[in-house]
């Protein structure tokens, strides 16, 4: 006798997300910092050194893009404003967004009233290695810097931020230069490297 198949899963369907008119900065900060008092307060996995911040959310092309950092995560964020980047998903389910560096896979989630939906891309596997909330910033900042050029500026910037801090320039001749690229490749955060080459591969299949 055959095994029964069970169903595959299916999604929720998703809801309708309204647009936000101003900037969703404080509300995305107000509720993660709900969410750490009720829900999060005392696992094992929290960072202490890391606070809840929103940070630098922009529109891109209508909609908005952000980063925030708390205790046990580092991600980008993207809050419907009536662009073109957003797209109505179901929670749990993956959007491919449209950035200069690349398609990349946000996640979809809901809040409540306070923050009804949005998607987010997490940045980092654990908070544990992150020293303190500048570090967490720079990363988040470092991260959108990234998505928002297109994959060989990005690339060109991370690896001139990754050489002993000397940028990169082509004045050093080819050998040189290959070798700088070298080193830079090796020194750079190996999410940093996963995150690019994502972006990069996406993008060549847009």
């Amino acid at each position: 006798m055959m095994p029964l198949r069970r169903p595959a899963r299916t999604p929720a369907p998703a809801r309708r997300a309204e647009a936000w008119v101003n900037s969703p900065a404080p509300a995305v900060e107000l509720w993660f910092q709900h969410l750490l008092a009720e829900r999060m307060r005392g696992l094992p996995f929290l960072n202490p050194a890391l606070s809840v911040q929103a940070l630098d959310f922009r529109r891109v092309d209508g909609d908005w893009l952000g980063g925030v950092t708390t205790p046990w995560s580092v991600q980008l964020m993207l809050v419907p404003g009536g662009g073109s980047l957003w797209v109505d998903t179901s929670p749990g389910e993956r959007s491919m967004v449209a950035l200069p560096v690349g398609r990349l896979a946000f996640i979809a989630d809901e809040g409540d009233r306070g923050l009804p939906a949005f998607q987010y891309l997490p940045l980092v596997n654990a908070t544990a290695a992150l020293a303190g909330d500048d570090a967490a910033c720079a990363f988040v900042r470092d991260a959108l810097a990234t998505a928002l050029q297109p994959p060989a500026v990005a690339v060109e910037a991370m690896l001139a931020a990754s050489c002993d801090g000397a940028p990169y320039t082509e004045h050093a001749g080819p050998t040189a230069s290959t070798a700088h690229r070298a080193a830079g490749a090796a020194a750079m955060d190996p999410g940093r490297r996963r995150f690019l080459r994502f972006g990069a591969g996406a993008a060549a299949h847009r």
